[in-house]
């Protein structure tokens, strides 16, 4: 994996957190909690769909290898970005809060990447 492919990863992968937390936090801000899960799953899907469009890109060969590195390594860096944010006072909730409500809703991150993964690879084996 070369350098430049990396911090694409890496950079998509902040993005993915950082729109979603945006989201979140502006919810919270308005003080329309009863709406935080449907923004929370429906920002984080929105952006790790059009996110791994572009990742995909320039991928061409390996799809589901590249699907699962990419969710994996999008995941590790949502939860670690959360857990600073707790650790810094900013989100509010414990660590055990965050653990059970919370990264549940991480899991749709890989379940999209592995999923475009494997349409991309089969799409490319019928052509």
């Amino acid at each position: 994996m070369n350098l430049n492919k990396i911090f694409k990863l890496i950079g998509l992968g902040f993005i993915i957190w950082l729109i979603p937390t945006l989201a979140t936090l502006l919810v919270s801000y308005l003080e329309v909690l009863n709406y935080y899960d449907i923004v929370s799953s429906v920002s984080i899907a929105v952006t790790v769909i059009a996110l791994t469009y572009l990742y995909f890109r320039d991928i061409n060969e390996n799809y589901l290898k590249e699907g699962i590195i990419c969710g994996v390594v999008w995941l590790v860096i949502s939860i670690i970005l959360d857990i600073v944010l707790i650790f810094l006072g900013i989100n509010k909730v414990t660590l055990m809060q965050y653990l059970t409500d919370i990264t549940p809703i991480y899991i749709v991150i890989p379940v999209i990447t592995i999923g475009l993964g494997l349409y991309r690879g089969q799409m490319t084996e019928e052509n």
